[in-house]
C-alpha cells in the first residue's frame, strides 16, 4: 500500500480507521461537504447510526455476519462502499489441560468450563456468531458460563476463563497469551460449519503455523474484513471519492477485493470501481 488505509493482518482499530478515513477524504475534497463517519464498536451499533441518520458513512466487521444479516432482510436501505481487507477467523482454543477435542465437547464438561467470548447482546456481530455457532454445535444456553469483555483474551491469560472465543488474528498479544498458558484449538466441526455455509457464511481455513502452537490445519468460521456502509440516499459524488480513496494505493490485483462487498455496492462506488479497472485494462493494453 502506498496511500489509503493500512490493510492490517493484525489489530484493527476502528476508531483510527475512522480518523484516518475522514482525514483522507476531507483531503480529496475540493469543497466543503458535511458528512459523519462513525465507527463505535464495529457492530450494529454502526448500522443503527446510519439508520437514524446519526452518520452517513459507517465501518462494520466481520463482512460475513452482514451478508446474513442482508439475507434476512435486516439491512434494506443499507447499501456498500467498500471493503477494508483484513483477514481474520473466529477461533476456540482451550487450556491444552482441558479434555477437550472439539467444540461439541464443552457440553459434557460444562460443570468447568467458563468460555470468554463477546457477548451476542444486539450489537456485536462477532457475539451474535459465536452463540450462533455454540447452539449448532450443541452448546445451547446455560450449557457454559460466558465471561463478555472486548479483549476475551486477556480473560483467557488472567484465568478467568477456560475456552477463548474470538480472532486471535486480530489480537497483538496472542503469542505471549498461549505461551503463558498453552492451548489446544478445537475444530467448530462439520455441522456448525455446513449450517453456516448454507447461509453464505463461508469456513476459512487457518494453515498449521499460522497461529502460535498450531501444528495442523483448522477448519474455522471466517471472521474477515471490515465492509464500510451508508444509505442508498448518500450523495453520489461522496460515494464515489470514498470508493476511490479505499482503493487508493491498491495494486490492480487488489482494487477487486476492495469492491467485493457483503451488501450491494452504492451506484456512485461501483462506478468508481468500473471505473478503475477500465484504467487498468487501458494502461496494461499500452
Amino acid at each position: 500500500m502506498t496511500g489509503g488505509l493500512e490493510r492490517s493482518e493484525g489489530w484493527a482499530d476502528l476508531h483510527q480507521i475512522r480518523d484516518l478515513f475522514d482525514q483522507g477524504l476531507r483531503r480529496l475534497l475540493t469543497k466543503e461537504v458535511r458528512y459523519t463517519i462513525r465507527a463505535g464498536h464495529g457492530g450494529l451499533d454502526e448500522t443503527s447510526s446510519l439508520f437514524t441518520g446519526e452518520a452517513d458513512i459507517a465501518v462494520v466487521t466481520p463482512a460475513a455476519a452482514l451478508r446474513l444479516l442482508y439475507r434476512f432482510g435486516d439491512l434494506k436501505g443499507l447499501v456498500a462502499l467498500g471493503v477494508i481487507p483484513r483477514r481474520g477467523s473466529l477461533v476456540v482454543a482451550a487450556d491444552a489441560a482441558l479434555p477437550l477435542d472439539t467444540v461439541a465437547d464443552l457440553a459434557a464438561h460444562a460443570d468447568r468450563i467458563t468460555v470468554a467470548t463477546s457477548a451476542d447482546d444486539g450489537v456485536s456481530l462477532v457475539g451474535f456468531a459465536v452463540h450462533r455457532a455454540l447452539r449448532m454445535a450443541g452448546v445451547g444456553a446455560g450449557a457454559v458460563d460466558f465471561v463478555y469483555d472486548e479483549r476475551p483474551s486477556a480473560c483467557f491469560a488472567s484465568g478467568a476463563a477456560d475456552v477463548v472465543i474470538h480472532d486471535p488474528m486480530a489480537t497483538p498479544d496472542w503469542r505471549e497469551v498461549v505461551t503463558e498458558r498453552p492451548v489446544r484449538y478445537l475444530p467448530w466441526g462439520d455441522r456448525v460449519l455446513h449450517g453456516f455455509a448454507l447461509q453464505d457464511w463461508l469456513p476459512r481455513l487457518v494453515r498449521a503455523g499460522q497461529l502460535p502452537f498450531l501444528m495442523e490445519d483448522l477448519p474455522a468460521l471466517d471472521c474477515s474484513d471490515l465492509a464500510v456502509l451508508c444509505r442508498e440516499d448518500l450523495d453520489e459524488g461522496l460515494a464515489r471519492l470514498t470508493a476511490r480513496y479505499l482503493a487508493r494505493g491498491c495494486r490492480p490485483s487488489e482494487t477487486g477485493a476492495v469492491a467485493r462487498t457483503p451488501l450491494p455496492l452504492h451506484p456512485g462506488a461501483a462506478r468508481a470501481y468500473a471505473e478503475l479497472a477500465a484504467a487498468d485494462v487501458s494502461l496494461g493494453s499500452r
